[in-house]
């Protein structure tokens, strides 16, 4: 059994319906001469009549305008709706909402798309749900296909690191990124020692490759018995790899292309650094030191997954009392 794929009705359509049925022809009868099911003519005529009948000019707008906005599941359901703002308002996000909703109802109540879709709505708009998401943006990005970058096979991968690398279970194994800013070329190029969360900042002029191999290298020059390894990225900053190993006397391994989040302890320092030097920020008026002082506050922070040291304690005694490099 084939099946039908059913065609809304066009322009041309409904003038011959308004036609017909001006001429005075059965709902059969005009169904048939376009080659539709009478069902199809009923239901256009019930859902597109004015006060003055039928014109297929008003029609086309019906059908237009209801194209143009359907009510979502969420609007047309007040429970569910009311509960999506409730954990929306206590700072959940779309998947924590419809993730918990699936869990207690035993079934998928509704999706985090549809959520999502909900608050940029015309409906979410006016309540300016988007206030309560995490990044607050009144719009949304569009998704971009972007074309796939090759993994360039000169580079070590991050999958070539040692077990005891990938569960922290040795000193001197770092992280590193760059932190840009707006209307400038000068960003921070950041560290993490992946075992202590220690963080490091350094002010660098430019995101050219020699330019922040320079940094790098100028500031960890005293300091290369703490750095075994480094795991970056494939940003063209780092194109200068080989150097920075050669200089450092450390292996440096790379993420797969467009997968920065394999190398999550960076990025989520980079978060915490966010707050103190957003992105509208004007890093060519900050200096080094105060950098250093920021870098000195968060690790100064106690941490769970430390047993509650600080990243600055947890370093030290990795460097200084252990001997472990």
């Amino acid at each position: 059994m084939t099946k039908k794929n059913y065609k809304h009705l066009s322009e041309t359509e409904r003038l011959k319906i308004y036609a017909l049925l001006f001429e005075g022809y059965s709902l059969q009868k005009i169904a048939e001469s376009i080659s539709r099911h009478k069902s199809t003519i009923y239901r256009e005529l019930s859902r597109n009549c004015g006060k003055i009948g039928y014109r297929p000019d008003f029609a086309s707008q019906q059908y237009l305008l209801r194209r143009r906005y359907q009510l979502s599941k969420i609007d047309r359901n007040e429970e569910i709706r009311n509960h999506i703002l409730e954990k929306l308002k206590e700072g959940w996000s779309s998947e924590q909402i419809a993730g918990r909703l699936k869990r207690e109802q035993g079934y998928t109540v509704v999706s985090y798309e549809t959520i999502y879709q909900y608050i940029y709505s015309p409906s979410g708009k006016v309540l300016k749900l988007h206030q309560y998401l995490r990044k607050k943006r009144p719009y949304r990005y569009p998704r971009i296909r972007r074309k796939r970058r090759k993994a360039n096979p000169d580079k070590m991968s991050i999958h070539e690191r040692s077990e005891d690398v990938n569960n922290r279970e040795s000193f001197g194994h770092w992280e590193g990124d760059l932190i840009l800013f707006q209307k400038t070329k000068t960003n921070v190029l950041t560290l993490r020692e992946r075992k202590t969360r220690f963080l490091i900042g350094i002010k660098n002029a430019n995101r050219k490759a020699k330019e922040t191999s320079k940094s790098l290298i100028n500031y960890m020059s005293e300091k290369v018995d703490m750095m075994n390894s480094l795991t970056l990225d494939n940003d063209p900053a780092f194109a200068e790899y080989k150097g920075m190993a050669e200089s450092l006397q450390s292996d440096i391994y790379f993420c797969d292309p467009y997968k920065s989040y394999q190398k999550g302890a960076i990025e989520n320092g980079n978060r915490l650094i966010r707050e103190k030097l957003p992105k509208r920020a004007n890093i060519d008026h900050i200096s080094q030191n105060r950098i250093e002082e920021i870098m000195n506050k968060l690790n100064r922070r106690p941490m769970k997954v430390l047993g509650f040291l600080s990243p600055k304690e947890a370093f030290l005694q990795e460097r200084f009392f252990r001997g472990n490099l």
